[in-house]
């Protein structure tokens, strides 16, 4: 993302004094600015700085990043403004805003931030005017930053499915760089109203009237939106799957609080949802439900918390909601097998139905990278509930830890298996998807619920296709 800051005289001598105190110690710095509020609803952008010369006329005279912080006043928003750099040749804005194309300008803001295609525009005619600033804008761009939200359980929300949210574009083997670019909400997060989805905090959808790389969207697709949430638009690019518009039927049956995004590669298309409708308080984890739909096959993921970050347990015994949820899974399982046929595909376990227990975090990067944790299927999770080496918690109780654990799957070799047909269902049908979607909202479940469709390659050439775009 890429804005736009005009200075008043007063603060360009204040940034001056700044750079003075600054830089002769080689110490960075930051600028604290207010402005309007509706110019900055998305928070990380590269952030052009510009100064008034002595004729009046603005040029661009530094680069930074600049980060939404909590609104100052009702109609004012503080902006955190660090990593600033110097150009070497100020660059008059006008001589960079006039290479627009006519489409561009109609949606350029003169102060703020830009539509996603306007800003990119900018950003590569900048770069073309002054190569020189090219490594700055890297360092600018790359420094992230991470989300210290401390332990608010509707913060832990957000996490488990940003967490769950990568998890699925892994299984399905697609690369999804944009969800690195989320901006965290600037306001406090309180556990007694429904947390905002994670993917209604990633950047990059397109202005309704800028041109976009895939057809428009077909009417009628758009998603049920909370009041409680901004008027951006959750759902990106246009929806290419038959069955789009039921499966978020199912989920706006239940829930009016949905995020879609849509991500395309080898000529294959993933959905994926974030959904729920509860508040913090009274949510009882998270789902994934990945449904393959060229393969027909379903894994769902279910969320546990270890209770630390360093060397923490997970204690079944004391989750009151586990027996039910372990139910709801053996009819899940028991239903699949049943319904498995000779000539499916093989897996090495057909069963639908695993356990992630991960570490509760307190600070979430800005990268794509997952919560560590550890998968087990259901039937290894219950057989481990009856393993003498996990009983040695308190006065003997059972526990799940990584000093006492015999073996589990890491985020990398669960999604890999999940991606090249290893484990999940065979022969699945989209009822039964529509069922376990259901069932995650009656369990007051935050739901991730990911559908993949479109060529499904031989895993030789899906391999050759992943080493090239490294």
């Amino acid at each position: 993302m890429v804005a736009i800051i005009k200075c008043r005289d007063y603060e360009d001598e204040y940034l001056r004094q700044l750079e003075e105190l600054h830089q002769a110690r080689r110490l960075d710095w930051e600028w604290t600015v207010t402005r309007r509020r509706d110019q900055w609803d998305k928070g990380s952008h590269l952030l052009l700085i510009a100064s008034m010369d002595v004729y009046g006329n603005f040029r661009i005279t530094r680069v930074g990043k600049s980060v939404r912080r909590r609104g100052a006043k009702d109609q004012e928003q503080q902006l955190r403004v660090t990593h600033v750099r110097p150009l070497r040749r100020p660059l008059a804005l006008d001589e960079l805003l006039d290479e627009l194309t006519a489409v561009q300008r109609r949606h350029l803001v003169e102060e703020g931030q830009q539509t996603k295609g306007t800003g990119e525009a900018i950003r590569t005619l900048l770069l073309q005017l002054r190569p020189e600033v090219t490594e700055a804008v890297k360092l600018i761009e790359g420094a992230t930053e991470p989300w210290n939200f401390g332990n608010k359980r509707a913060a832990q929300e957000v996490a488990l499915q940003r967490d769950a949210t990568l998890g699925v574009t892994r299984m399905a083997g697609i690369q999804a760089p944009r969800l690195a670019e989320w901006d965290p909400p600037a306001e406090e997060l309180y556990d007694d109203t429904v947390p905002p989805l994670f993917l209604d905090l990633v950047g990059g959808a397109h202005h309704p009237d800028e041109p976009l790389d895939t057809p428009e969207p077909r009417p009628g697709t758009s998603p049920a939106r909370s009041d409680m949430l901004s008027d951006q638009p959750a759902l990106e690019d246009h929806l290419v799957m038959h069955d789009t518009r039921a499966m978020l039927g199912w989920l706006s049956d239940e829930t009016s609080h949905v995020a879609w995004r849509e991500f395309h590669e080898h000529g294959r298309t993933l959905l994926v949802a974030n959904a729920n409708r509860t508040p913090a308080e009274q949510a009882l984890g998270c789902d994934i439900i990945f449904y393959n739909v060229t393969r027909h096959s379903l894994v769902l993921v279910q969320y546990k918390k270890l209770d630390a970050e360093r060397g923490g347990f997970y204690y079944p015994n004391s989750d009151r909601n586990l027996a039910k949820e372990l139910v709801r899974m053996r009819s899940l399982d028991r239903y699949a097998e049943m319904h498995a046929g000779l000539n499916d595909e093989q897996r090495l376990d057909p069963s639908p139905s695993w356990i992630k227990l991960c570490h509760p975090r307190s600070v979430l990067p800005h990268t794509t990278e997952m919560i560590h944790g550890m998968y087990f299927s259901r039937r290894q999770f219950e057989s481990l509930r009856d393993d003498g080496r996990l009983k040695d918690g308190r006065g003997g109780a059972v526990r799940f830890g990584y000093k006492n654990v015999p073996g589990y799957l890491d985020n990398t070799l669960f999604a890999r298996l999940v991606e090249t047909g290893q484990i999940g269902t065979t022969g699945t049908s989209t009822d039964l998807v529509r069922q376990q979607v259901i069932r995650s909202f009656r369990g007051q479940r935050n739901l991730v619920f990911a559908a993949l469709s479109g060529e499904e390659p031989p895993q030789a050439k899906r391999n050759a296709q992943r080493r090239a775009a490294q």
